[in-house]
């Protein structure tokens, strides 16, 4: 075996911190996770910290995408998205979003132990991350950022974002479907929050991105 033992030069120890020193910002913080529902933020907070701090950035509804080619764990795999809210009960919703997160679970927690153990670090962002499933974790290189939205904010985003539902043959019931799973999902995330004294975001019309970003960065470095 070669081993180099010059000793590394200053310019080159400054490129390596350089390429590292995201997480020694972050206070040796390893892995961030961003839960909240649908069109709470989610994505746009993941990117806007993973730019800042050099991490690598995941979501879990592409965890699900990549399962979902060797198991049949997505529960619209056989269905025309749009259909598939108008065709199911929001009781029906409710119950195979939960049952598919579940699934997820066992690999979104691996991925976060690779990561906290030694891989580089990342953000997870996503719906399937909840706090009780997260507190199961025992990791001080481990940091959550929970959004929680008002309801009026979650409307409006997505009857804003007409081309999701655009074309389905009933675009009424598809949104008032999809909108009570989220105001399910959204209360969920409050609930398990607070019960186990999570720091959270609340989500608001008057909320700006640029001031999410900030509010985060409180989070993360709280002592």
């Amino acid at each position: 075996m070669l081993v180099y033992q010059e000793p590394i030069s200053e310019s080159l120890l400054n490129w390596v911190l350089n390429l590292t020193g995201s997480a020694k910002m972050l206070k040796n913080i390893k892995v961030i996770l961003i839960g909240g529902s649908p069109m709470s933020g989610k994505t746009t907070l993941a990117i806007k910290l993973a730019a800042k701090y050099e991490y690598g950035c995941i979501s879990t509804d592409d965890i699900g995408e990549i399962i979902g080619t060797v198991s049949e764990v997505n529960p619209m795999k056989d269905f025309n998205y749009r259909e598939y809210y108008i065709s199911k009960s929001i009781e029906d919703l409710i119950n195979d979003i939960s049952l598919y997160h579940r699934k997820l679970w066992p690999s979104i927690k691996h991925l976060i132990e690779i990561h906290s153990a030694w891989s580089t670090p990342i953000i997870i962002e996503g719906w399937a991350l909840y706090p009780k499933l997260v507190e199961s974790i025992e990791n001080d290189s481990l940091r959550t950022i929970w959004l929680v939205s008002d309801e009026d904010v979650l409307e409006q985003r997505l009857r804003n974002h007409k081309d999701f539902y655009r074309g389905s043959s009933d675009e009424k019931k598809m949104i008032t479907n999809y909108l009570h799973r989220s105001l399910w999902h959204n209360e969920t995330i409050s609930k398990q929050a607070n019960e186990l004294n999570h720091d959270f975001i609340r989500v608001t019309k008057d909320l700006p991105e640029d001031r999410l970003v900030e509010k985060a960065i409180e989070v993360l470095t709280k002592e």
